[in-house]
C-alpha cells in the first residue's frame, strides 16, 4: 500500500446540526450536535488511512483534553502519529462549526499560532507522496523540499490564505475557489506555466477544472454534511497518484470519494476503496 505524510492543521470540531443560521444575538437549539476531530490533514489522513494507504500525520496539537482525545483518535484510525508534536502550555486547535439544511456548513476556528509554526522532528524518509496545507508553512516547506529531494510528488490543498512562496516546490495544486481568487483572475493555465506544476480548482459539487482545460464532474449525491468534503478529495486524490494512477484517474477517484463523504452522516462517512471503485 502506499505511503503519505499528510501536514496541517489538527483540529477538534464541535458540530451543530441547524435548520437554518442563526440571526445575531438569537438562541436557537440544534437538533443534533458532535465532537469530531478536524482539521484539513486530520481529515485527509483519516480518509487515506480508511482508503487503505499507509499515512503518517504531521502537525501539532495542545497538551490538554482535546489533544489527547485526537491522539487517541489517530491511534483508532491507523494513523501514525510519530510526527505530531505535543506543545507544552497551548490549547488544541478547535471550532465550532454549524451545519445547516441541505449540507451547507460555516466554521468558527481558533488555531494558536505556536500550534502552527512547527518544524519538522523525526525521520521523514520512506514516503511516496505529500501532502499539505497552508496552515503550516514550515512543515509544508521542509516536506516539499524533501520530497524534491527525493523525487516525490509534493500536493499542496491550496486554501486561502495563499503562502505563494511554497508553490516552487510544488508539483500538485489543487486550489479552492479563494485559493484561485488569489491569483486576481489569472489562468489555471498561466498559473501552471509560472509555477511548472499541474494545478485544478475544485467547486464542491461543480466540475473540476484542470489547467489543460479537462473537465470532471463528480457524481450526483443528495449532501448531507459538507464538512470536510474538500480535505477528503484532497485526500482521496493524494492516495490514489500514490497509488500508481495518472492525474485524470485520480480526480475522478477523488470526486466519487467526497461525493461518498457528502451524503452520509456519522462515523462511517470516510469511504473504503472498494466503496469509491463502485462509484466510478
Amino acid at each position: 500500500m502506499p505511503t503519505v505524510i499528510c501536514a496541517g492543521l489538527i483540529a477538534l470540531d464541535a458540530v451543530y446540526d441547524l435548520t437554518a443560521y442563526p440571526e445575531e444575538g438569537s438562541k436557537v437549539r440544534a437538533g443534533a450536535a458532535r465532537l469530531v476531530p478536524g482539521g484539513g490533514a486530520m481529515i485527509a489522513a483519516t480518509a487515506i488511512a480508511r482508503l487503505g494507504g499507509t499515512v503518517r500525520l504531521a502537525g501539532a496539537v495542545g497538551d490538554d483534553l482535546f489533544g489527547r482525545y485526537l491522539r487517541g483518535q489517530m491511534n483508532l484510525r491507523g494513523i501514525d502519529d510519530t510526527l505530531v508534536q505535543t506543545v507544552r502550555g497551548e490549547t488544541t486547535s478547535h471550532s465550532a462549526v454549524f451545519v445547516t439544511a441541505g449540507g451547507e456548513r460555516t466554521i468558527v476556528n481558533q488555531r494558536p499560532d505556536r500550534l502552527l509554526d512547527r518544524k519538522l522532528t523525526g525521520d521523514v524518509s520512506g514516503f511516496d507522496v505529500v501532502l499539505a496545507d497552508t496552515r503550516c508553512f514550515n512543515l509544508a516547506r521542509e516536506l516539499f523540499e524533501a520530497a524534491g529531494r527525493q523525487g516525490r510528488p509534493a500536493v499542496l490543498d491550496g486554501e486561502a490564505p495563499l503562502p505563494l512562496d511554497l508553490l516552487p516546490d510544488v508539483s500538485h495544486l489543487a486550489l479552492s475557489e479563494q485559493g484561485l481568487a488569489e491569483f486576481g483572475g489569472r489562468s489555471l493555465a498561466g498559473i501552471a506555466s509560472q509555477y511548472d506544476c499541474w494545478v485544478c480548482v475544485t467547486r464542491g459539487a461543480a466540475e473540476v477544472e484542470v489547467h489543460d482545460g479537462s473537465r470532471f464532474a463528480p457524481p450526483h449525491v443528495t449532501p448531507l454534511d459538507t464538512l470536510g468534503a474538500g480535505d477528503v478529495w484532497h485526500g482521496a486524490f493524494t492516495f490514489a497518484l500514490a497509488d500508481g494512477s495518472d492525474e485524470p484517474d485520480a480526480v475522478k477517484f477523488a470526486n466519487a470519494a467526497a461525493a461518498l463523504f457528502v451524503s452520509r452522516i456519522g462515523d462511517e462517512r470516510f469511504p473504503t476503496r472498494e466503496e469509491v471503485e463502485c462509484k466510478l
